[in-house]
C-alpha cells in the first residue's frame, strides 16, 4: 500500500486495484485526479482500465449531502458506474456499511 500527497490510497492485489479518497467537501476532486493518474500509469505500463468493470462506491452519513451532489468519477471519458454495494476481497462492502448484504 502507498499513499501520495494527496491522501489517496491504492491497494494493488493480484490484478485489482482500489483507490479510496476520504474528504468532508463534496466538491473534492482528489478522487478523479488519483484516477486520472492511475490511467495515465496504467496506459505507460502498456496494461488497460476496463471502465465496465470499474465501480464507484460513496459512503456519506451527512444527511445534508446528497450522492446525486458529488460529481460522478469519469476515465476515458465515461462515467464510472456509482453502486450501493461492491466485493472488495471476499467482502460486501455497502454504502451504509451495514452487514446486511454481507450476511
Amino acid at each position: 500500500m502507498c499513499t501520495d500527497n494527496l491522501t489517496t490510497c491504492y491497494a494493488k492485489y493480484v490484478d485489482d486495484t482500489t483507490v479510496v479518497s476520504v474528504s468532508k467537501d463534496v466538491s473534492d476532486v482528489t478522487l478523479q485526479t488519483a484516477a486520472d493518474h492511475l490511467v495515465h500509469w496504467a496506459q505507460n505500463n502498456g496494461m488497460m482500465i476496463y471502465t465496465n468493470k470499474t465501480k464507484e462506491l460513496i459512503i456519506c452519513f451527512n444527511k445534508k449531502v446528497n450522492a446525486e451532489d458529488i460529481s460522478p468519477l469519469c476515465i476515458n471519458g465515461s462515467n464510472i458506474e456509482r453502486v450501493n454495494t461492491f466485493k472488495l476481497l471476499g467482502v460486501f462492502v455497502s454504502s451504509d456499511l451495514s452487514w446486511d448484504y454481507h450476511v
